[in-house]
């Protein structure tokens, strides 16, 4: 799977997501950038995260399942795509809170959970 499969999988798991999907391809003259895109995921995640810790909790879990068994290309367009994306703590910690084993150690390395001074 490349990383233009690996939206189009994500949006079709997560129909919330359309709407992300198609205000980039607006942006984007049709043409899918999925690091681009996927940071808007990121953004969509920490955003909803409080309202919505439920369904925020099944897209991480995703995120992580899809990372764990991901080449390098998947690997690099969650971690650094999503989980890069997201705002450290204490003001990310919703989403932060959320994020499955995989992706934790990815936002430990990314020292998301330490927080700046």
């Amino acid at each position: 799977m490349n990383e233009e499969q690996l939206m189009n999988k994500l949006i079709a798991g997560f129909p919330e997501l359309k709407p992300i999907l198609d205000e980039h391809l607006a942006d984007q003259e049709g043409e899918m950038l999925p690091y681009l895109l996927m940071g808007g995921v990121a953004q969509w995640a920490h955003e909803q995260a409080s309202q919505e810790p439920s369904l925020v909790s099944r897209l991480t879990q995703w995120l992580d399942a899809e990372f764990a068994s991901g080449d390098g290309a998947i690997k690099d367009l969650i971690g650094v795509g999503f989980v890069e994306m997201l705002p450290e703590t204490p003001r990310g910690d919703a989403v932060l809170d959320l994020l499955g084993p995989e992706l934790t150690v990815v936002a430990r390395e990314m020292n998301l959970f330490e927080p700046w001074t």
